[in-house]
């Protein structure tokens, strides 16, 4: 009986090899240096069902950039806009920038610039400010962020007697002394 079970499964796997082949063989012939090979990067941008490209996202410049009398003003830190829509810069920044002798006052929380006939002074967490012994206010307050004072640049600007204007479209606030 063994014999005869071995056989027909022998008949059956000749039987299907005949009309289906285990494997199949492939012949590869190369062409004139790869020329079915597509080597055109994809589009990142490509969408399914669009017969137009779409066109990347813009990705706005967000930085604010500060000029004082034509020269960028550079820090460690970049300035940004508060909540009062006001631009704040760093203190020693652009009071230097500015051609100010600049002082913190820790243990009042303030701090000082002064210039050639000019005396400014403003405390963190304040709208009050002086000039030169005579107090303003201003609609904003200077503040402590990521471990550095920051004031705000129209106030103290103007506050020694320079122009200050501000391009929106390009996030730019041009100082210029008068």
């Amino acid at each position: 009986m063994r014999k005869l079970l071995t056989m027909l499964m022998l008949a059956v796997m000749m039987v299907t090899m005949a009309v289906t082949p285990a494997f199949a063989v492939i012949e590869i012939i190369p062409r004139n240096g790869g020329e079915w090979v597509d080597t055109t990067k994809p589009d990142p941008n490509f969408q399914w069902g669009t017969s137009k490209p779409v066109a990347p996202p813009v990705v706005a410049d967000n930085t604010i950039k500060i000029y004082v009398n034509g020269k960028q003003v550079i820090s460690d830190v970049p300035p940004f806009v508060d909540s009062a829509n006001r631009t704040q810069a760093p203190f020693r920044a652009i009071g230097e920038a500015l051609g100010c002798k600049v002082t913190w006052v820790n243990e009042a929380q303030k701090v000082v610039c002064e210039k050639a006939g000019f005396k400014v002074e403003m405390t963190i967490g304040k709208k009050t400010f002086t000039v030169n012994g005579v107090n303003k206010t201003m609609d904003t307050a200077p503040l402590v962020k990521n471990s550095r004072t920051f004031i705000p640049v129209r106030a103290l600007s103007e506050a020694l007697n320079c122009n200050v204007n501000w391009d929106q479209a390009n996030n730019t606030v041009y100082i210029t002394s008068k």
